[in-house]
Protein backbone atom coordinates (compact mmCIF):
# COMPACT_ATOMS: atom_id res chain seq x y z
CA UNK A 1 0.00 0.00 0.00
CA UNK A 2 1.06 3.39 -1.03
CA UNK A 3 -0.03 5.01 1.89
CA UNK A 4 2.01 2.59 4.68
CA UNK A 5 5.05 4.00 2.41
CA UNK A 6 4.82 7.28 2.73
CA UNK A 7 4.34 6.52 6.60
CA UNK A 8 7.64 4.14 6.98
CA UNK A 9 9.59 7.19 5.02
CA UNK A 10 7.92 9.74 7.02
CA UNK A 11 8.21 7.21 10.78
CA UNK A 12 12.16 6.93 9.62
CA UNK A 13 12.33 10.65 9.10
CA UNK A 14 10.89 11.70 12.52
CA UNK A 15 12.83 8.62 14.44
CA UNK A 16 16.23 9.89 13.56
CA UNK A 17 15.86 13.42 13.74
CA UNK A 18 14.27 13.08 17.34
CA UNK A 19 17.11 10.84 18.15
CA UNK A 20 19.16 13.86 18.15
CA UNK A 21 16.98 15.91 20.59
CA UNK A 22 17.06 12.59 22.77
CA UNK A 23 20.86 12.03 22.32
CA UNK A 24 21.62 15.69 23.10
CA UNK A 25 20.11 15.06 26.32
CA UNK A 26 20.63 11.84 27.30
CA UNK A 27 24.47 13.64 27.02
CA UNK A 28 23.50 16.01 30.14
CA UNK A 29 21.63 13.99 31.80
CA UNK A 30 23.91 13.05 34.67
CA UNK A 31 25.95 16.56 34.33
CA UNK A 32 25.96 19.03 37.38
CA UNK A 33 25.04 22.62 36.79
CA UNK A 34 28.42 24.69 35.31
CA UNK A 35 29.92 21.63 34.39
CA UNK A 36 30.30 23.09 30.86
CA UNK A 37 32.19 26.01 32.28
CA UNK A 38 33.66 24.22 34.39
CA UNK A 39 35.53 21.43 31.70
CA UNK A 40 34.86 23.72 28.38
CA UNK A 41 37.42 21.50 26.65
CA UNK A 42 34.39 18.46 26.84
CA UNK A 43 31.74 20.45 25.45
CA UNK A 44 29.53 19.98 22.82
CA UNK A 45 28.90 23.55 21.75
CA UNK A 46 29.68 24.04 18.28
CA UNK A 47 32.26 27.31 17.13
CA UNK A 48 30.23 30.15 15.42
CA UNK A 49 26.85 28.51 16.22
CA UNK A 50 25.14 30.39 19.49
CA UNK A 51 22.86 27.81 20.26
CA UNK A 52 24.70 23.61 20.20
CA UNK A 53 21.22 22.11 20.20
CA UNK A 54 19.79 24.18 17.16
CA UNK A 55 22.87 22.77 15.28
CA UNK A 56 22.26 19.64 16.61
CA UNK A 57 18.95 19.62 15.07
CA UNK A 58 20.02 20.56 11.89
CA UNK A 59 22.37 17.96 11.69
CA UNK A 60 19.97 16.09 12.11
CA UNK A 61 17.40 16.95 9.47
CA UNK A 62 20.38 16.19 7.12
CA UNK A 63 21.14 12.84 8.53
CA UNK A 64 17.63 11.60 8.47
CA UNK A 65 17.25 12.99 4.69
CA UNK A 66 20.51 10.75 4.13
CA UNK A 67 18.40 7.09 5.86
CA UNK A 68 15.35 7.83 4.18
CA UNK A 69 17.09 8.26 1.14
CA UNK A 70 19.35 5.12 1.36
CA UNK A 71 16.65 2.68 2.54
CA UNK A 72 15.36 3.84 -0.32
CA UNK A 73 17.66 2.31 -2.72
CA UNK A 74 18.23 -0.43 -0.54
CA UNK A 75 14.15 -1.19 -1.35
CA UNK A 76 13.03 -1.11 2.49
CA UNK A 77 9.71 0.84 1.62
CA UNK A 78 8.57 -2.30 -0.03
CA UNK A 79 6.65 -5.16 1.10
CA UNK A 80 9.15 -8.04 2.86
CA UNK A 81 8.13 -11.84 2.57
CA UNK A 82 10.96 -12.80 4.80
CA UNK A 83 10.33 -15.32 7.53
CA UNK A 84 10.27 -13.21 10.75
CA UNK A 85 11.78 -10.32 8.74
CA UNK A 86 14.89 -10.93 8.81
CA UNK A 87 16.02 -9.68 5.64
CA UNK A 88 14.44 -6.41 6.19
CA UNK A 89 15.98 -5.98 9.22
CA UNK A 90 19.75 -7.08 8.35
CA UNK A 91 18.81 -4.14 5.24
CA UNK A 92 18.21 -1.68 8.00
CA UNK A 93 21.27 -2.24 9.47
CA UNK A 94 23.41 -2.07 6.68
CA UNK A 95 21.49 1.16 5.38
CA UNK A 96 21.67 3.22 8.54
CA UNK A 97 25.33 2.35 8.77
CA UNK A 98 25.84 3.64 5.09
CA UNK A 99 23.59 6.54 5.55
CA UNK A 100 25.97 7.25 8.74
CA UNK A 101 29.29 7.04 6.90
CA UNK A 102 27.78 9.24 3.51
CA UNK A 103 26.80 11.91 6.08
CA UNK A 104 30.42 12.28 7.81
CA UNK A 105 32.14 11.99 5.03
CA UNK A 106 30.35 14.93 3.20
CA UNK A 107 30.09 16.65 6.74
CA UNK A 108 34.05 16.42 7.35
CA UNK A 109 34.45 17.02 3.33
CA UNK A 110 32.45 20.18 3.06
CA UNK A 111 32.72 21.25 6.79
CA UNK A 112 35.52 19.63 8.68
CA UNK A 113 37.76 22.87 8.05
CA UNK A 114 37.60 26.38 8.76
CA UNK A 115 41.14 27.15 7.63
CA UNK A 116 44.16 26.05 6.15
CA UNK A 117 45.34 22.31 7.61
CA UNK A 118 43.37 23.28 10.69
CA UNK A 119 40.33 20.49 11.82
CA UNK A 120 37.85 21.69 14.21
CA UNK A 121 35.57 19.78 16.08
CA UNK A 122 32.40 20.66 14.98
CA UNK A 123 30.01 18.54 17.29
CA UNK A 124 30.41 15.57 20.12
CA UNK A 125 31.02 12.60 18.60
CA UNK A 126 29.52 10.90 21.69
CA UNK A 127 26.30 13.24 21.03
CA UNK A 128 26.02 11.89 17.81
CA UNK A 129 26.72 7.84 18.76
CA UNK A 130 24.21 8.55 21.41
CA UNK A 131 21.52 9.88 18.79
CA UNK A 132 22.56 6.65 15.81
CA UNK A 133 22.17 4.41 18.87
CA UNK A 134 18.67 5.62 19.77
CA UNK A 135 17.84 6.16 16.05
CA UNK A 136 18.40 2.70 14.91
CA UNK A 137 16.77 0.92 17.92
CA UNK A 138 13.81 3.67 17.44
CA UNK A 139 13.40 2.72 13.71
CA UNK A 140 13.76 -1.14 14.42
CA UNK A 141 10.86 -0.69 16.69
CA UNK A 142 9.01 1.33 14.65
CA UNK A 143 9.37 -1.31 11.80
CA UNK A 144 8.23 -4.04 14.00
CA UNK A 145 5.11 -2.06 15.08
CA UNK A 146 3.88 -1.54 11.10
CA UNK A 147 4.79 -4.99 10.31
CA UNK A 148 2.58 -5.96 13.14
CA UNK A 149 0.06 -3.67 12.29
CA UNK A 150 0.33 -4.69 8.05
CA UNK A 151 0.40 -8.60 9.09
CA UNK A 152 -2.78 -7.40 10.95
CA UNK A 153 -4.34 -6.03 7.88
CA UNK A 154 -3.57 -8.76 5.49
CA UNK A 155 -5.14 -11.31 7.95
CA UNK A 156 -8.46 -9.47 6.96
CA UNK A 157 -7.56 -9.46 2.85
CA UNK A 158 -6.60 -5.69 3.36
CA UNK A 159 -4.05 -4.42 1.13
CA UNK A 160 -2.79 -8.16 0.09
CA UNK A 161 -2.61 -8.81 -3.66
CA UNK A 162 -4.23 -11.59 -4.61
CA UNK A 163 -2.89 -15.31 -6.73
CA UNK A 164 -4.33 -17.49 -8.92
CA UNK A 165 -2.45 -20.75 -8.97
CA UNK A 166 -1.76 -22.48 -11.19
CA UNK A 167 -1.78 -26.11 -10.76
CA UNK A 168 -3.75 -27.86 -7.91
CA UNK A 169 -1.51 -30.53 -7.57
CA UNK A 170 0.85 -31.38 -4.76
CA UNK A 171 3.17 -27.82 -5.49
CA UNK A 172 0.33 -25.93 -5.68
CA UNK A 173 -1.66 -27.03 -2.70
CA UNK A 174 1.52 -26.64 -0.55
CA UNK A 175 2.12 -22.82 -1.88
CA UNK A 176 -1.99 -22.39 -1.05
CA UNK A 177 -1.48 -23.86 2.33
CA UNK A 178 1.68 -21.57 3.32
CA UNK A 179 0.22 -18.48 2.12
CA UNK A 180 -2.60 -19.40 4.61
CA UNK A 181 -0.40 -19.56 7.31
CA UNK A 182 1.84 -16.41 6.70
CA UNK A 183 -0.99 -13.88 6.03
CA UNK A 184 1.74 -11.23 6.89
CA UNK A 185 3.48 -11.90 3.26
CA UNK A 186 0.64 -9.99 1.88
CA UNK A 187 -0.62 -12.92 -0.45
CA UNK A 188 -4.12 -13.84 -0.79
CA UNK A 189 -4.67 -17.48 -2.69
CA UNK A 190 -8.02 -16.93 -4.28
CA UNK A 191 -8.39 -20.42 -6.38
CA UNK A 192 -6.72 -22.69 -8.44
CA UNK A 193 -6.45 -23.31 -12.63
CA UNK A 194 -5.30 -26.72 -13.59
CA UNK A 195 -4.98 -28.31 -16.92
CA UNK A 196 -6.97 -31.54 -15.92
CA UNK A 197 -10.84 -30.10 -17.02
CA UNK A 198 -12.38 -32.86 -14.70
CA UNK A 199 -11.51 -30.88 -11.75
CA UNK A 200 -13.18 -27.27 -12.83
CA UNK A 201 -15.48 -26.00 -10.60
CA UNK A 202 -14.30 -28.31 -7.53
CA UNK A 203 -13.28 -27.38 -4.22
CA UNK A 204 -9.77 -28.31 -3.49
CA UNK A 205 -8.19 -29.23 0.01
CA UNK A 206 -5.73 -27.44 0.58
CA UNK A 207 -5.09 -28.16 4.22
CA UNK A 208 -7.08 -31.23 5.94
CA UNK A 209 -6.29 -30.31 9.38
CA UNK A 210 -8.26 -26.91 8.58
CA UNK A 211 -10.39 -28.37 6.29
CA UNK A 212 -9.27 -25.20 4.10
CA UNK A 213 -10.32 -25.41 0.49
CA UNK A 214 -10.05 -23.38 -2.48
CA UNK A 215 -12.12 -23.51 -5.91
CA UNK A 216 -10.96 -24.94 -9.24
CA UNK A 217 -11.67 -21.99 -11.51
CA UNK A 218 -11.00 -23.59 -14.65
CA UNK A 219 -8.13 -24.99 -16.88
CA UNK A 220 -5.30 -22.58 -18.23
CA UNK A 221 -7.16 -22.21 -21.65
CA UNK A 222 -8.62 -19.28 -20.45
CA UNK A 223 -6.66 -18.04 -18.09
CA UNK A 224 -7.25 -14.01 -18.53
CA UNK A 225 -10.52 -14.92 -17.50
CA UNK A 226 -9.99 -16.50 -14.83
CA UNK A 227 -8.13 -13.80 -13.39
CA UNK A 228 -10.30 -10.82 -14.47
CA UNK A 229 -12.96 -13.56 -12.69
CA UNK A 230 -10.98 -13.85 -9.56
CA UNK A 231 -9.84 -9.99 -9.20
CA UNK A 232 -6.22 -11.65 -9.26
CA UNK A 233 -3.22 -9.29 -9.39
CA UNK A 234 -1.00 -12.18 -10.42
CA UNK A 235 -0.27 -15.52 -11.17
CA UNK A 236 1.94 -18.11 -9.44
CA UNK A 237 2.98 -21.40 -11.59
CA UNK A 238 3.07 -24.40 -9.49
CA UNK A 239 3.16 -27.13 -12.39
CA UNK A 240 7.16 -27.96 -12.48
CA UNK A 241 6.44 -31.52 -13.26
CA UNK A 242 4.79 -29.88 -16.70
CA UNK A 243 7.45 -30.11 -20.07
CA UNK A 244 9.08 -27.51 -21.15
CA UNK A 245 7.11 -27.09 -24.00
CA UNK A 246 4.21 -26.98 -21.97
CA UNK A 247 5.80 -24.47 -19.27
CA UNK A 248 6.75 -22.33 -22.53
CA UNK A 249 3.02 -22.10 -24.00
CA UNK A 250 1.90 -20.94 -20.45
CA UNK A 251 4.85 -18.06 -20.28
CA UNK A 252 4.09 -17.22 -23.94
CA UNK A 253 0.15 -16.89 -22.76
CA UNK A 254 1.21 -14.81 -20.01
CA UNK A 255 2.91 -12.44 -21.68
CA UNK A 256 0.53 -11.95 -24.44
CA UNK A 257 -1.90 -10.90 -22.07
CA UNK A 258 0.21 -8.70 -19.85
CA UNK A 259 -0.78 -11.03 -16.67
CA UNK A 260 2.48 -10.90 -13.87
CA UNK A 261 3.49 -14.25 -12.67
CA UNK A 262 6.42 -16.19 -10.75
CA UNK A 263 7.29 -19.80 -11.01
CA UNK A 264 7.26 -22.01 -7.85
CA UNK A 265 9.97 -24.71 -7.82
CA UNK A 266 9.71 -28.30 -7.31
CA UNK A 267 9.27 -28.55 -3.78
CA UNK A 268 8.76 -31.89 -3.65
CA UNK A 269 11.90 -32.78 -5.14
CA UNK A 270 14.30 -30.08 -3.48
CA UNK A 271 11.76 -29.29 -0.51
CA UNK A 272 12.90 -26.01 -0.16
CA UNK A 273 16.58 -26.08 -0.72
CA UNK A 274 18.60 -23.24 -1.03
CA UNK A 275 19.29 -22.64 -4.48
CA UNK A 276 21.50 -19.69 -6.32
CA UNK A 277 21.73 -18.54 -10.15
CA UNK A 278 25.24 -18.42 -11.77
CA UNK A 279 26.13 -18.35 -15.47
CA UNK A 280 28.86 -20.31 -17.46
CA UNK A 281 29.69 -18.26 -20.56
CA UNK A 282 26.48 -16.09 -20.34
CA UNK A 283 23.70 -19.19 -20.14
CA UNK A 284 22.00 -18.91 -16.90
CA UNK A 285 22.35 -22.11 -14.66
CA UNK A 286 20.82 -22.77 -10.87
CA UNK A 287 23.00 -24.87 -8.51
CA UNK A 288 22.74 -26.04 -5.10
CA UNK A 289 24.19 -23.68 -2.35
CA UNK A 290 26.36 -25.59 -0.12
CA UNK A 291 26.85 -25.05 3.50
CA UNK A 292 30.00 -22.90 4.53
CA UNK A 293 31.37 -23.67 7.37
CA UNK A 294 31.42 -20.18 9.26
CA UNK A 295 33.79 -20.20 12.20
CA UNK A 296 33.37 -16.65 13.72
CA UNK A 297 29.90 -16.93 13.35
CA UNK A 298 30.06 -20.53 14.97
CA UNK A 299 32.54 -19.15 17.91
CA UNK A 300 30.27 -16.28 18.33
CA UNK A 301 26.88 -18.35 18.95
CA UNK A 302 28.58 -20.67 21.38
CA UNK A 303 29.64 -17.65 23.36
CA UNK A 304 26.19 -16.35 22.58
CA UNK A 305 24.76 -19.49 23.89
CA UNK A 306 26.76 -20.05 27.10
CA UNK A 307 26.39 -16.47 28.46
CA UNK A 308 22.25 -16.39 27.81
CA UNK A 309 22.18 -19.88 28.69
CA UNK A 310 23.41 -19.68 32.13
CA UNK A 311 21.91 -15.76 32.35
CA UNK A 312 18.58 -17.54 32.13
CA UNK A 313 19.05 -20.81 34.24
CA UNK A 314 20.06 -18.18 36.81
CA UNK A 315 17.10 -16.24 36.61
CA UNK A 316 14.30 -18.70 36.14
CA UNK A 317 16.15 -21.46 38.75
CA UNK A 318 13.03 -20.29 41.05
CA UNK A 319 10.21 -21.08 38.27
CA UNK A 320 11.85 -24.69 37.69
CA UNK A 321 12.24 -25.13 41.30
CA UNK A 322 8.20 -24.74 41.67
CA UNK A 323 7.37 -26.56 38.20
CA UNK A 324 9.36 -29.82 39.64
CA UNK A 325 7.51 -29.52 42.56
CA UNK A 326 4.14 -29.26 41.00
CA UNK A 327 4.92 -32.05 38.73
CA UNK A 328 5.98 -34.44 41.79
CA UNK A 329 2.54 -33.43 43.28
CA UNK A 330 0.37 -33.46 40.67
CA UNK A 331 1.04 -36.95 39.17
CA UNK A 332 3.74 -40.13 40.56
CA UNK A 333 6.81 -40.12 39.13
CA UNK A 334 10.17 -37.51 38.57
CA UNK A 335 9.96 -34.36 37.83
CA UNK A 336 12.67 -34.64 34.66
CA UNK A 337 12.20 -36.69 31.52
CA UNK A 338 15.69 -38.18 30.08
CA UNK A 339 15.62 -39.57 27.04
CA UNK A 340 18.17 -39.88 24.14
CA UNK A 341 17.74 -37.69 21.00
CA UNK A 342 20.37 -37.18 18.25
CA UNK A 343 22.36 -34.06 18.22
CA UNK A 344 25.05 -32.47 15.46
CA UNK A 345 26.60 -35.42 13.17
CA UNK A 346 24.23 -38.07 14.15
CA UNK A 347 25.83 -37.87 17.74
CA UNK A 348 23.62 -39.00 20.63
CA UNK A 349 22.96 -36.89 23.79
CA UNK A 350 20.80 -37.12 27.08
CA UNK A 351 18.14 -34.51 26.70
CA UNK A 352 16.12 -33.12 29.54
CA UNK A 353 12.84 -32.28 29.74
CA UNK A 354 10.12 -31.46 32.37
CA UNK A 355 8.05 -35.06 32.59
CA UNK A 356 4.35 -34.14 30.59
CA UNK A 357 2.85 -37.21 30.13
CA UNK A 358 2.27 -40.59 32.72
CA UNK A 359 4.51 -42.53 34.12
CA UNK A 360 3.18 -45.38 32.63
CA UNK A 361 3.70 -43.71 28.81
CA UNK A 362 6.12 -45.52 26.59
CA UNK A 363 9.41 -43.67 26.64
CA UNK A 364 10.37 -43.77 22.67
CA UNK A 365 7.55 -43.31 20.94
CA UNK A 366 5.89 -40.84 18.46
CA UNK A 367 5.36 -37.05 20.50
CA UNK A 368 2.07 -35.84 20.98
CA UNK A 369 0.96 -33.90 18.24
CA UNK A 370 -2.13 -32.22 20.57
CA UNK A 371 -2.21 -31.76 24.13
CA UNK A 372 -5.51 -33.33 23.94
CA UNK A 373 -3.27 -36.72 23.85
CA UNK A 374 -4.39 -39.64 27.21
CA UNK A 375 -0.88 -39.62 27.81
CA UNK A 376 0.02 -36.15 29.12
CA UNK A 377 -1.14 -35.60 32.12
CA UNK A 378 -3.26 -32.12 32.96
CA UNK A 379 -0.42 -30.08 34.42
CA UNK A 380 1.16 -31.41 31.19
CA UNK A 381 -0.78 -29.61 28.74
CA UNK A 382 -0.50 -26.53 30.13
CA UNK A 383 4.08 -27.10 30.14
CA UNK A 384 3.83 -28.13 26.50
CA UNK A 385 1.21 -25.28 25.28
CA UNK A 386 3.42 -22.56 27.03
CA UNK A 387 6.98 -24.29 26.30
CA UNK A 388 7.81 -24.24 30.19
CA UNK A 389 8.64 -28.03 29.63
CA UNK A 390 11.53 -27.41 27.57
CA UNK A 391 13.52 -24.95 30.41
CA UNK A 392 15.85 -27.99 31.45
CA UNK A 393 16.75 -28.24 28.28
CA UNK A 394 19.34 -25.17 29.31
CA UNK A 395 21.72 -27.66 31.05
CA UNK A 396 22.13 -29.16 27.49
CA UNK A 397 22.91 -25.62 26.37
CA UNK A 398 25.79 -25.20 28.58
CA UNK A 399 26.91 -28.74 28.01
CA UNK A 400 27.31 -28.09 24.75
CA UNK A 401 24.34 -30.71 23.16
CA UNK A 402 22.32 -27.99 22.34
CA UNK A 403 21.82 -24.30 21.09
CA UNK A 404 19.22 -22.11 22.34
CA UNK A 405 18.37 -21.73 18.23
CA UNK A 406 18.46 -24.71 15.96
CA UNK A 407 16.51 -27.58 14.51
CA UNK A 408 14.69 -29.73 17.05
CA UNK A 409 16.73 -32.93 17.86
CA UNK A 410 14.90 -35.97 16.63
CA UNK A 411 14.32 -39.76 18.37
CA UNK A 412 16.97 -42.36 17.32
CA UNK A 413 13.89 -44.58 15.41
CA UNK A 414 13.14 -41.66 13.60
CA UNK A 415 16.27 -40.50 12.63
CA UNK A 416 17.09 -43.81 10.96
CA UNK A 417 14.63 -43.87 8.73
CA UNK A 418 16.25 -40.34 7.43
CA UNK A 419 16.91 -39.85 3.69
CA UNK A 420 19.93 -37.70 2.42
CA UNK A 421 17.92 -34.72 2.39
CA UNK A 422 16.56 -35.66 6.20
CA UNK A 423 19.52 -36.13 7.33
CA UNK A 424 20.78 -32.21 6.63
CA UNK A 425 19.13 -31.40 9.72
CA UNK A 426 22.20 -32.80 11.41
CA UNK A 427 24.38 -30.96 10.09
CA UNK A 428 23.78 -28.10 12.64
CA UNK A 429 23.66 -28.27 16.35
CA UNK A 430 19.66 -28.62 17.50
CA UNK A 431 17.97 -25.91 19.20
CA UNK A 432 15.62 -25.10 21.82
CA UNK A 433 13.27 -23.42 19.77
CA UNK A 434 13.71 -23.09 16.17
CA UNK A 435 11.38 -21.78 12.77
CA UNK A 436 9.50 -24.66 13.04
CA UNK A 437 8.31 -23.95 16.35
CA UNK A 438 6.90 -20.35 15.22
CA UNK A 439 5.09 -22.26 12.34
CA UNK A 440 1.69 -23.24 12.03
CA UNK A 441 3.07 -26.69 10.95
CA UNK A 442 4.21 -27.43 14.24
CA UNK A 443 1.14 -29.45 14.85
CA UNK A 444 2.71 -32.02 12.56
CA UNK A 445 5.99 -34.72 12.94
CA UNK A 446 9.22 -32.28 13.03
CA UNK A 447 10.74 -34.74 9.82
CA UNK A 448 7.72 -33.82 7.95
CA UNK A 449 8.25 -29.92 7.66
CA UNK A 450 11.83 -30.14 6.59
CA UNK A 451 11.50 -26.80 4.27
CA UNK A 452 11.99 -24.89 8.03
CA UNK A 453 15.30 -26.70 9.02
CA UNK A 454 16.86 -26.43 5.65
CA UNK A 455 15.99 -22.22 5.60
CA UNK A 456 17.56 -22.05 8.56
CA UNK A 457 20.52 -23.92 7.88
CA UNK A 458 21.05 -22.22 4.56
CA UNK A 459 20.62 -18.35 5.91
CA UNK A 460 21.56 -18.96 9.95
CA UNK A 461 22.64 -15.71 11.00
CA UNK A 462 23.37 -14.06 14.40
CA UNK A 463 20.14 -12.03 13.73
CA UNK A 464 18.01 -14.79 12.97
CA UNK A 465 18.69 -16.54 15.90
CA UNK A 466 17.64 -13.36 17.85
CA UNK A 467 14.32 -12.83 15.77
CA UNK A 468 13.70 -16.20 16.62
CA UNK A 469 13.89 -16.08 20.13
CA UNK A 470 12.62 -13.01 20.60
CA UNK A 471 9.65 -14.79 18.92
CA UNK A 472 9.39 -17.57 21.25
CA UNK A 473 9.10 -15.26 23.57
CA UNK A 474 6.02 -13.70 22.71
CA UNK A 475 4.48 -17.05 21.48
CA UNK A 476 5.22 -18.67 24.80
CA UNK A 477 3.69 -15.65 26.87
CA UNK A 478 0.64 -15.86 24.10
CA UNK A 479 0.56 -19.62 25.02
CA UNK A 480 0.92 -20.67 21.73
Amino acid sequence: MVLLRVLRALTDFCVVYASFFAGFHVYFWDKPPGWVSVRPELSPILYYIPSPQYRYMTIAFALACMVVAVFAFYRLYEEDSSILHVKEYRRVLIGFLVAVIIFLATYYIWFGYTGPGIREKLFSRRIFGYSCMLGLSAIIVARIVFNHVQYMLHRRGIGARRVLIYGAGTSGRSVAKRLAEFPAFGLLAVGFVDDNASLANSMVVFDPARSSSLPVLGTGTQLDEHVKRAHADQVLIAIPGASTAHTVTIVEYCLARAIPFQFIPNMCQLAFQRTIMRDIAGIPVISIREISRRYIYTFCKRVFDLVVGAVALILLAPLMLVLALLIRLSSPGPALFVQDRIGLNGVPFRMLKFRTMHLDAKQYELTPLTVADPRITRLGRWLRRSSLDELPQLFNVLAGSMSLVGPRPEMPFIVAQYNDLQRMRLKVKPGITGLWQLSADRRLAIHENMDYDLFYIHEQSFLLDVAIMVQTVFFAFRGI
